[in-house]
């Protein structure tokens, strides 16, 4: 097959870029829960078959709920693990701001300029809606997305980072990146 896909198809390039950072950081994320699930079942190598084999049936929201559970049994025998909520917290925001752009559709309108998202819930009744989308809300979930993995990173080892905004900042100010 040979083809060349046209620019700013099927939403304008800069759309297009940010959704592929969206789904590049939720994946990494989603990476995270599972080597975090697969340490709070008790096994050492960071990817343990065992654990992979728990987990690879599982769609997110019920990976999400084992490890929720894990932690909530396990933080009276770590501590470290107290803060577990507000983390679980982080990743379903995250979830829910990723759901919203790679679930639903997205309609780029030419005459506006304008990118919406189209979605339709039947619970009960029958309830269409139409939003518009900007490049930054889609950044917002992307940070959001990467604030909960560092988030998760720091319950399960201890080991505390900058998002990767400020680690750049802070680069570019110590002469490290200057060029």
């Amino acid at each position: 097959m040979n083809f060349t896909l046209p620019q700013n198809w099927p939403l304008p390039d800069e759309y297009m870029l940010e959704i592929g950072r969206l789904s590049a950081n939720f994946s990494v994320m989603e990476s995270g829960v599972n080597m975090a699930i697969g340490k709070l079942m008790g096994y050492e190598g960071v990817h343990d078959w065992r654990a992979a084999v728990v987990v690879a049936h599982l769609n997110f929201k019920q990976r999400v709920d084992m490890l929720e559970t894990l932690c909530h049994e396990l933080h009276d025998e770590f501590p470290a693990l107290a803060d577990y909520a507000k983390v679980m917290s982080d990743i379903k925001k995250a979830q829910n701001g990723r759901n919203r752009f790679l679930h639903q559709s997205l309609f780029y309108d030419k005459k506006s300029g304008t990118v919406s998202s189209v979605s339709l819930s039947a619970r009960g009744q029958m309830k269409p809606r139409i939003d518009a989308v900007s490049l930054q809300d889609i950044q917002r979930v992307s940070a959001e997305s990467h604030l909960a993995t560092l988030s998760l990173h720091q319950l399960i080892t201890g080991s505390k980072y900058a998002p990767i905004w400020e680690r750049q900042n802070q680069e570019v100010d110590s002469g490290q990146n200057a060029t």
